[in-house]
């Protein structure tokens, strides 16, 4: 979710060389970015290891800049990015589609002001905001102009610091307001139960767009995977769906297998994590909708971030069915 900067010479060249020297495989590797995203892949993670250990393998990465470096070398097969970031690959020739959306809006505004009741009372406002040009900025952005403000010329933006900085000024009161996605903001709360959200960012979404939430994750394949292998793309949809519904089920259970897998992600800040993380399964047909709302507001505000257009109907993975 933060800032992410890719050349697309670079891009083109490393698929270029890709697709000379890569060698088809028959077991599929999948990355899952440590942290508490990563914790919705837990329970797959854990099953396909152990009942097909032949057809898939699981590599820990610590960033999303890591798994756009493995999908384009073909070291891995699958993995999931932020949806901007997806996009521009996609726009840039890379040879990817987006399987679903695991991961939905879970961006909150905290502050301590009490002068602060709604967006309009934003104006003359000093608030700190997680990921620069990352989807809490231009959501936010989004949602402040919807009301006539302007970031920059109506409130100051501040993105100077990261998220655990940012939830912890917030917690020590050296912060006002701001922008944060969980589960950071709710450690803040955690810490400073006085903090406040005056308005709610999803149902500000929802209804400046018409959509009922805005996609935060994809979970995105190769096209060679897609093309040689469809019944394994089958099969990752299915447990990455139960590995979802298991984790909101048992979160205190998955933190400890998390921890056990090297998710970066200590039991004890899993189990507080998954209930607040919004973690879903959306096919990415069905969240189309959904994930082209998202991406206009990139296109408004930072084209280049999802390479100039938005990516063509091939970009979603239709099952069977579909």
């Amino acid at each position: 979710m933060r800032r992410y900067a890719f050349s697309f010479v670079a891009i083109f060249f490393a698929f270029t060389l890709f697709s000379l020297v890569a060698v088809p495989q028959e077991k599929a590797t999948i990355s899952m970015i440590k942290g508490p995203s990563g914790l919705s892949g837990a329970w797959m993670m854990y099953e396909l290891s152990r009942t097909s250990p032949q057809d898939f393998s699981f590599l820990p990465v610590a960033s999303a800049d890591m798994v756009v470096a493995k999908l384009l070398s073909g070291e891995i097969d699958a993995g999931v990015l932020p949806v901007n970031v997806a996009a521009k690959l996609y726009n840039a020739g890379a040879p990817i589609q987006a399987i679903a959306v695991v991961g939905e809006g879970m961006i909150k505004f905290l502050t301590s002001d009490s002068t602060i009741q709604s967006i309009e009372s934003l104006k003359g406002k000093t608030v700190y905001i997680a990921g620069q040009k990352a989807t809490p900025d231009y959501v936010f952005q989004f949602l402040c102009a919807q009301k006539g403000l302007i970031s920059g010329v109506d409130y100051t933006a501040v993105y100077n610091l990261s998220y655990p900085e940012i939830a912890a000024g917030l917690a020590a009161g050296r912060i006002a307001s701001a922008v944060l996605p969980e589960p950071f903001s709710a450690q803040a709360l955690l810490k400073n139960p006085s903090l406040r959200a005056p308005f709610d960012i999803t149902q500000a979404w929802r209804a400046s767009t018409g959509q009922e939430n805005f996609p935060m994750s994809l979970f995105v394949a190769r096209d060679e995977l897609i093309q040689s292998s469809p019944g394994k793309i089958t099969i990752l949809m299915d447990s990455y769906r139960a590995s979802i519904q298991k984790a909101l089920n048992d979160p205190v259970g998955t933190g400890k297998l998390a921890e056990k897998l090297d998710l970066g992600v200590s039991a004890q800040v899993a189990a507080l994590s998954i209930p607040v993380s919004n973690f879903v399964f959306r096919d990415a047909q069905s969240a189309r909708p959904s994930i082209e709302a998202l991406l206009k507001v990139f296109l408004r505000f930072d084209p280049v971030s999802i390479g100039g257009v938005m990516p063509s109907q091939a970009f979603y993975y239709a099952t069977r069915d579909q």
